[in-house]
């Protein structure tokens, strides 16, 4: 063999080595996540023929606010990628929401929170087990929106927008950093808390799947989670229990769960 044939084979072998290397780098780049659970589908979309835009929700005295969750079984033994879900914004950019003076005169002025999504493996009893995976993020979130002079007053003040809202307003955030990157079991457990974990600070509160429908007859009425409750991807476990306070609440909460879209990757 001459020395310009052993080059030229050299050459060509090098070549097809590195391009099934960089197809494999591609493969595993473009790998799309996995939705591993999604109960995000149980909150409505529409409340009286109008967007929805405040769900119930939990305050920092209930913190850390989560439930159990139980993975589809494609995504068993996956990585956490991302985790979605509902906060409920009742900060003013001026006032006070339930003293009927909240004013935001900058609708695009947002404030700064950090929120902390926990992954817990689930212990006996459906207690809270080992931590899993965590990830912390800093959000920037909108203030809610001013007073509609016009709605009917509530014991925590009168609402906003047409649909005369009571409260926050819905917001969506994202966690998109988990560490440490491990193999998910079928069922966990996810909480979340605010930066100080468990403090009054600005009120946002952690949204569930029912939203606010009305105040009539001196009641707060719900609007029903939609879907009967039933999540999209993945199971509730234990669907009339949820946990506060980083410990489990058993019974009652039935359409009342906090909302996620967790996706993994393997």
């Amino acid at each position: 063999m001459s020395g310009r044939t052993r080059t030229r084979l050299v050459r060509t072998i090098v070549a097809a080595l590195t391009a099934t290397a960089m197809l494999a780098l591609a493969a595993t780049a473009g790998a799309a996540p996995t939705t591993a659970y999604n109960n995000l589908n149980t909150v409505a979309k529409t409340v009286n023929g109008l967007p929805n835009e405040d769900t119930y929700s939990l305050d920092y005295e209930y913190f850390a606010t989560g439930g159990q969750i139980e993975l589809s079984i494609n995504a068993i033994g996956g990585k956490a990628k991302t985790l979605t879900t509902q906060l409920d914004v009742f900060a003013c950019e001026h006032g006070i929401y339930s003293s009927e003076n909240c004013l935001t005169l900058k609708p695009k002025k947002k404030f700064a929170m950090a929120w902390t999504a926990s992954i817990y493996a689930v212990g006996p009893g459906n207690t809270v087990g080992s931590l899993l995976s965590a990830s912390t993020a800093t959000f920037k979130l909108p203030y809610r929106p001013s007073t509609n002079i016009s709605c009917p007053s509530t014991p925590e003040g009168k609402g906003f927008g047409a649909n005369c809202d009571v409260g926050g307003q819905k917001q969506t955030i994202i966690f998109k950093h988990f560490a440490p990157v491990v193999k998910l079991p079928q069922n966990v457990i996810v909480l979340l808390t605010n930066s100080c974990g468990g403090c009054s600070g600005v009120p946002v509160n952690v949204g569930l799947q029912a939203s606010y429908k009305e105040y009539a007859g001196g009641e707060f009425i719900e609007e029903p989670a939609a879907n009967g409750g039933i999540p999209s991807v993945g199971a509730d476990p234990d669907p009339e229990d949820i946990y506060t306070g980083g410990t489990l609440n058993e019974g009652g909460w039935a359409g009342f769960h906090p909302v996620y879209e967790l996706t993994v990757t393997r």
